[in-house]
């Protein structure tokens, strides 16, 4: 049972009153101050970060033709076949990972391109 002034803790039985004016105004000061913090520490992240986080289509390729790679070797395994079954699957997979991985490079730079577009048609109004 809870009564206005008075929480009652369920594990420890224990008894306080709420916090009056001075205990509003302190829990207050704490949230400001764990606010600031965070946006602190969200500054000194952003500034760390590197400029340019875009991969290099070199690496899209490459990131792409292995993960198509892979994903042949674990179908074949889920099927309890030989991994290595079929060879040209895996380099057909490969293929199409590598052309995913690059249109994923496109499909960034124009995504960057409309959020700039966007952001400097806002700007104007």
């Amino acid at each position: 049972r809870l009564l206005p002034l008075v929480t009652r803790s369920l594990t420890q039985g224990q008894t306080r009153r709420a916090p009056g004016k001075e205990g509003r105004k302190a829990s207050e000061r704490e949230g400001e101050r764990r606010r600031r913090s965070r946006s602190r520490l969200a500054l000194i992240c952003i500034a760390k970060a590197p400029r340019s986080m875009v991969a290099s289509p070199a690496q899209a390729v490459l990131f792409g033709g292995t993960l198509g790679f892979f994903t042949q070797l674990y179908a074949n395994g889920v099927r309890q076949l030989p991994v290595l079954r079929k060879p040209w699957e895996h380099g057909i997979a490969a293929l199409i990972g590598s052309g995913f991985g690059l249109s994923m490079i496109h499909m960034e730079e124009k995504l960057r391109v409309y959020i700039e577009e966007q952001t400097a048609a806002r700007g104007r109004k």
